[in-house]
């Protein structure tokens, strides 16, 4: 998963690094003492007859530059007051000493202390207000980068690979990913994350947590060698699901623990809540992927209890006739010449068993649909493909169409150069007589069907047509579906438990194809497969 985003949210972690070390009581003196140090420079270079003022007016600005890089009013207290005795003692006379000539002085040296420490605080006051509002602004992009980041996301390794990675920005140390263990309780480091969104296998100096506690039982507890066996300290943020009465206190709620590598006070109390808030923004993605699953799961069994009601239903009322007729001839056989009954003739008897035998092979062919459909796709069936030409799937096809052939008109236009085709040869046959009995079963007798054969640009199309009453375009849209039939009108149109366009198209695509239906010209249906070309090239040494 690419979790870098358009803005780079780790460039604008200057202002908590620079933040840190500006707090520190040594870097602030030092500052406080290097713009004294330069105002007192810039004053030498001032030292004139009257630009005593503009001396005056630097060491103010010094310290207003003070409250500007320190974080305490302390800071502005001491700089004004160093500034107004550094101008005493350097340029008014009596120089090098902080004795006073005129009675003028005390007032001007109040007035510089006032201003220099009224001004300085109005500095710091507006630096302060403008840093919370940077940090806010910081806090609220973030966490809109995050939510962004997780809708992205399909599945907890990637929840959990956008929640890392930002903890990683944020703090600017590496996080490793705790999990439940599979066969038990115990949560096991698993994965390390960087800022940049690189994930590598875990640390081996990472200890292994304590088995899942409560949801509460990891937040700010730093682990050491009692569990580790090493020294491993960091800020830990327990993942949980689930709603808010079971994340309470259900140890079975705790997905996983993310712990920061750093010391606990590496994080101001501003990004320790903003971690907390990437981390909930992760349990909300979490708990939106498991209902997602959910759902995803209750559709697939409300549409295999559909498909299932649908079967039973085809299979109720389009297989009870043919199996009926069955019944029936064959009753007609056996009670022939017994108890009055009349003895039938030969073609009589004949015609008889060749409706049983009719009945019997769809009935044998609706089931073998069936079966391979049901296998293809649920994956269970293992494609065993050779070289083929087109022609002969064609050829050998036709000798497997129902008798009712002979009473339409049917042509083969085969292929002016070789149609070579990898596929599986019984499927790619089952698919082509499939269709010619779709176009014999519904187009009237004397119709007109016609195969035809041709190779362009790769790919073999073939290509079923008939000039019968044709399909709806309403229809066609559906026509491939399972258990659909588009109505016909015709005598027999309750011989159609509607898998076979289906199977049609499962064959298809299984060899990297595809299957479409059109209108003929004038009137009828034209079905096409589509599928890759065999590559029959050698390599020449």
């Amino acid at each position: 998963m690419d979790v870098r985003t358009d803005g780079d949210i780790a460039d604008s972690f200057w202002w908590r690094r620079t933040t840190l070390t500006r707090r520190t009581p040594l870097y602030d003196a030092c500052v406080s003492v290097g713009l004294l140090v330069a105002a007192t420079i810039v004053g030498a270079l001032l030292d004139h007859p009257g630009l005593a003022p503009s001396i005056m007016i630097v060491y103010v600005f010094a310290v207003q530059l003070c409250a500007f890089f320190t974080w305490s009013r302390l800071y502005c207290l001491l700089s004004s007051a160093a500034a107004v005795a550094l101008y005493n003692f350097l340029f008014v006379d009596p120089r090098y000493s902080l004795s006073l000539i005129d009675r003028v002085y005390p007032g001007m040296f109040f007035i510089m202390f006032v201003v220099s420490l009224v001004s300085s605080s109005i500095a710091l006051a507006l630096r302060r207000a403008l840093a919370q509002a940077a940090a806010s602004d910081r806090r609220t992009h973030m966490v809109l980068e995050t939510n962004r980041m997780l809708q992205r996301c399909a599945d907890q390794q990637q929840i959990v690979h956008a929640m890392a990675t930002q903890l990683a920005r944020l703090s600017g140390c590496p996080v490793v990913w705790y999990s439940a263990d599979a066969e038990g309780d115990d949560l096991l480091p698993r994965a390390t994350y960087t800022a940049v969104g690189d994930a590598a296998p875990v640390h081996e100096l990472a200890p292994q947590m304590p088995p899942r506690l409560s949801a509460s039982a990891y937040v700010g507890t730093p682990l050491d060698a009692t569990y580790g066996g090493s020294a491993f300290y960091g800020i830990y943020l327990t993942v949980r699901t689930g709603d808010g009465f079971v994340r309470s206190g259900d140890p079975a709620s705790v997905v996983g623990v993310l712990a920061i590598v750093a010391e606990p006070d590496v994080l101001t109390h501003e990004e320790r809540t903003l971690a907390d808030a990437i981390v909930s923004e992760g349990e909300l993605a979490l708990d939106r992927a498991r209902a997602m699953e959910a759902r995803e799961e209750a559709a697939v069994l409300a549409k295999n209890e559909q498909l299932r009601a649908n079967l039973l239903r085809s299979i109720s009322h389009d297989l009870r006739t043919p199996l009926t007729s069955i019944s029936g001839n064959a009753d007609v056989l056996l009670d022939q010449g017994s108890t009055g009954t009349a003895v039938l003739d030969a073609q009589t008897r004949r015609g008889l068993l060749l409706s049983i035998r009719s009945d019997a092979l769809w009935l044998n062919a609706t089931v073998e649909n069936l079966l391979a459909i049901t296998k293809l796709e649920g994956g269970g069936m293992r494609l065993s493909t050779t070289l083929e030409l087109m022609d002969d799937i064609v050829e050998e096809a036709l000798r497997h169409v129902s008798p009712a052939v002979h009473e339409h008109d049917l042509k083969v236009v085969p292929c002016d150069e070789p149609a070579l085709v990898n596929v599986d040869a019984r499927l790619m046959v089952q698919l082509v007589v499939n269709l010619v009995n779709n176009a014999i079963t519904y187009t009237p007798v004397g119709s007109h069907i016609m195969i035809s054969i041709s190779v362009d640009e790769g790919r073999v199309a073939c290509s079923v047509a008939d000039d019968g009453p044709g399909i709806a375009p309403e229809d066609r849209e559906r026509i491939f579906e399972s258990f659909y039939t588009a109505n016909h009108g015709l005598a027999d149109s309750h011989r159609s438990v509607g898998l076979g366009l289906s199977l049609c198209r499962s064959i298809a695509l299984a060899h990297g194809g595809s299957i479409e239906v059109a209108a003929a010209d004038p009137h009828g249906s034209v079905f096409t497969i589509e599928l890759p070309a065999a590559d029959v090239s050698f390599d020449k040494e």
